[in-house]
């Protein structure tokens, strides 16, 4: 089972994202005139570079869960201990 629902139809539209702005891109680096649009246009696909690298690094080691659960000690960052409840 996938946790993402309907997966293939989100890889299709966004490989058909990636693909058209892929050709928007060459239109513009090789064709158009414009220096700012030019500009943009890269600046974009450099943001995506750093957007992809981030989400890398991220589900690599960021997302790696702890099986078991706190300690519930002093020491522990979670400290998990029952309160008396205030009146």
């Amino acid at each position: 089972m996938n946790a993402i629902p309907h997966v293939r139809i989100v890889i299709i539209a966004s490989a058909a994202a990636i693909m058209g702005y892929a050709a928007f891109s060459a239109w513009v680096v090789l064709q158009s005139g414009d220096a700012a649009l030019r500009g943009d246009t890269i600046g974009t696909w450099k943001s995506f570079a750093v957007l992809a690298f981030g989400f890398w690094l991220g589900s690599s080691s960021g997302g790696k869960a702890k099986d078991a659960g706190p300690a519930g000690t002093p020491t522990d960052p979670v400290n998990v201990k029952e309160t008396e409840p205030q009146p």
